[in-house]
């Protein structure tokens, strides 16, 4: 059998991915753990399916390992959930009015907190701190947010600001001294470059992206080209292919040089943070170099197994780090299968190919496969498909290994006077190029592809699936049939989609502190309910519709901003057909805001009755409340209060309320924009809505 630990590997991440995503319900572990035990014996005694009999038993044991860092490790943090606790300790990290502590309680019992305050309360990183904080699990509203992010990073609680201070910074530790030294560079980084150049220069090599501009970020994401800004293997692949050629002038003997080569990787996973996706790729060069050590053949698919084995085993909960899984699907592409798929495609020329037209194929299929591999997740996370990320990986990738190169040298010389000045130059030159050709893209090449819903999902992961048999399958006939299979399944999911769409209603809520927004969507026409006073809101806005293929807003409902000058909603009305507008006549519109309404008919709240798409009617009174039917179910909001979504029943299914507003009645479920309002009203169904983030559901329309 080729590989086994490639298959316990795989078995130990699947229940890794499981229990991560049913976390906490433990119930069903046991028996499951038993019925997957029970399986690997059955197919290791038939004798001729080992490696699924492998891929059972190592899954039944990763779920009761599961269980058991769940009991020892993550309950005691769970346990002070719903308690005012006094912590003491160091400001890890800092966030938009929030900071992750990591520090003790009073009995001493070591835990991270991730601290919810208000944004002028926000203190610098390394502060200590000493206060009372109101514990609560870590929460989310969508199963690929926050929730597994924290979990992942050992944080299983979040918390209200009830009083406390800070002081000086922390002494030095070797805990914090990764931290400091990259903050540290990240300063001397920014003294010597401009913005534009200096914040991509950190996130790049440093993997900081708090000084990157949002536009830029903006543009990477519209390309497909992010991955670039996670530092991962190809950074850390292309620098430590620089160490060695540097200490290659000095060193002779080649295992001293192996032996410095890895304590410059180690070096470098410390200094940009151990995120899950440097951590894999320098586990893989690490074993890379050990099987060197130990005169082997290094193997990319045993090393990525045991990188991933070791990294699940250490914690379980970064199989649901959405980083670490683009990490891995994006090497499989890359490492693995982009090789044998190149060599087939080359062997159908008669002719040996020349060296150019060699290389042009091998990057074509680097470039397909690692995006074959990661489109199924970024259609899961983010119901999208960016068509440019292949030609702009193509285009790009190049320059910005030009562009980390010199970056590389900016940050080892930066103190250097004259050769700071020289990189910093190289950095001005090929940053400068880069962006532009990026730009260059960002205008010519079509947008991403937006959609909600499975049908996205089922074709990309059927293409994926062609690409992978592809690669390993030596007859173009069966390729080709493949194709064909392929395209059948995902023209059925597409054309079953779009018929049951047609028969439901689409409902998007996000809070962004105390203004809410409200879409409801259905068969291309929408209304829009919110403050809309701010740019992220409307740029939001625009997204969601994009995502549900909305052409026309039948309304667009403008909340009082409470006296703050509305913003242009050019991003709405120049992108959508917009049928009608009503804002309150309080409302201070500036000039922008305006010209973006200008043509568009304009309603004032008082006694404002605007008809729906489906025969219903948007009813307006003066102070901004609103009142919409859709089919059985009725929509009440309550600007800067809540809004709540009920059935003409009694009995109220989902709210959604600011912290220090109670509703008007008991809910069965609230999504909370911050934390609960008070412990004597809590809910054991509340979940918070993190800032900026959504919960979409959907109703009937009969």
């Amino acid at each position: 059998m080729k590989r086994p630990l490639c298959w316990i590997s795989l078995g130990c991440f699947f229940a890794a991915v499981v229990f991560g995503y049913l976390y906490p319900a433990d119930g069903w572990i046991s028996p499951a753990s038993a019925l997957l035990g029970l399986l690997g014996l059955f197919f290791l005694l038939w004798g001729r399916t080992r490696p699924i009999s492998l891929f059972f038993l190592s899954a039944s044991f990763m779920l009761l390992f599961c269980l058991a860092f769940g009991y020892f490790h993550a309950a005691p943090a769970r346990s002070l959930a719903g308690q005012n606790a006094t912590l003491s300790g160091t400001v890890l990290e800092t966030g938009n009015a929030s900071f992750l502590l990591g520090g003790e309680t009073e009995k001493g019992q070591s835990i991270k907190v991730q601290v919810w305050c208000s944004a002028d309360m926000v203190p610098d990183r390394y502060q200590q701190f000493s206060g009372t904080v109101a514990l609560s699990e870590i929460t989310s509203t969508d199963r690929f947010d926050s929730e597994n992010y924290y979990r992942s990073q050992d944080v299983w609680l979040q918390g209200r600001l009830l009083s406390g201070s800070f002081s000086g910074k922390a002494s030095f530790s070797l805990r914090t001294w990764p931290g400091r030294l990259n903050d540290f560079l990240c300063q001397k980084i920014r003294s010597s470059l401009p913005v534009k150049y200096s914040g991509l220069v950190c996130a790049a090599i440093l993997g900081n992206r708090s000084y990157l501009p949002d536009g830029q970020y903006e543009l990477f994401r519209q390309l497909g080209i992010s991955h670039l800004l996670a530092v991962s293997g190809m950074h850390l692949t292309l620098l430590s292919g620089l160490f060695s050629l540097i200490i290659g002038r000095f060193l002779r003997k080649s295992r001293a040089k192996t032996i410095l080569f890895m304590a410059f990787v180690l070096f470098y996973m410390l200094l940009t943070g151990m995120r899950p996706s440097i951590a894999r790729a320098g586990m893989m060069l690490l074993l890379s170099c050990v099987a060197q050590l130990i005169l082997r053949r290094p193997d990319p698919p045993v090393s990525l197994s045991t990188a991933v084995l070791v990294m699940i085993l250490y914690h379980p909960f970064l199989a649901v780090h959405a980083g670490f899984q683009f990490s891995i699907c994006s090497t499989i592409g890359v490492q693995i299968l982009a090789g044998p798929l190149s060599q087939k495609l080359l062997s159908l020329k008669k002719a040996p190919a020349s060296q150019g037209f060699s290389y042009l194929i091998r990057s074509c299929c680097t470039a397909l496969c690692g995006y074959a591999c990661a489109a199924p997740l970024t259609v899961l996370y983010d119901s999208c498909l960016i068509p440019m990320s292949i030609p702009a990986n193509l285009c790009l990738s190049p320059l910005f290994t030009l562009f980390l190169a010199v970056s590389a040298g900016l940050v080892l010389f930066c103190a250097v006077p004259v050769l700071g000045s020289v990189f910093a130059f190289g950095v001005r030159l090929f940053g400068g190029l880069f962006l532009g050709a990026a730009n260059c893209l960002g205008r010519i090449g079509p947008k991403p592809i937006f959609g909600s819903g499975p049908a996205l999902l089922i074709a990309v992961v059927c293409f994926s699936a062609v690409i992978g048999y592809g690669a390993f399958q030596p007859t173009f006939r069966h390729f080709a049939a493949a194709i064909c299979l392929a395209v059948s399944v995902s023209c059925a999911a597409v054309s079953t989609q779009a018929i049951i769409e047609n028969r439901q209603i689409h409902c998007y809520t996000v809070a962004f502190d105390k203004k809410l927004l409200q879409i409801f969507s259905y068969g291309g026409h929408a209304i829009v309910i919110g403050h809309l006073s701010a740019q992220p809101q409307i740029e939001q806005a625009a997204l969601e519709l994009q995502r549900e293929r909305v052409q026309t807003i039948d309304a667009l409902i403008l909340l009082p901003s409470g006296g703050n000058p509305r913003v242009s909603l050019s991003e709405l009305t120049g992108h959508f057909s917009v049928s009608a507008v009503a804002f309150s006549s309080a409302d201070n519109l500036s000039t922008q805001a305006a010209e973006s309404l200008a043509g568009i008919p304009a309603y004032d709240f008082d006694g404002l009755c605007l008809t729906f798409w489906q025969n219903n009617r948007i009813h307006l009174d003066g102070e901004g409340a609103v009142s919409l039917c859709i089919g059985s179910k009725k929509l009440l909001i309550l600007p800067a209060d809540c809004a709540i979504l009920y059935e003409e029943e009694p009995c109220w299914d989902l709210a959604i309320t600011c912290w220090d507003v109670p509703p008007p009645v008991s809910a069965d479920a609230l999504l909370c924009a911050r934390h609960f309002w008070g412990t004597e009203n809590q809910n054991p169904n509340s979940y918070l809505l993190p800032y900026g983030k959504g919960v979409r559901f959907r109703l009937s329309a009969g």
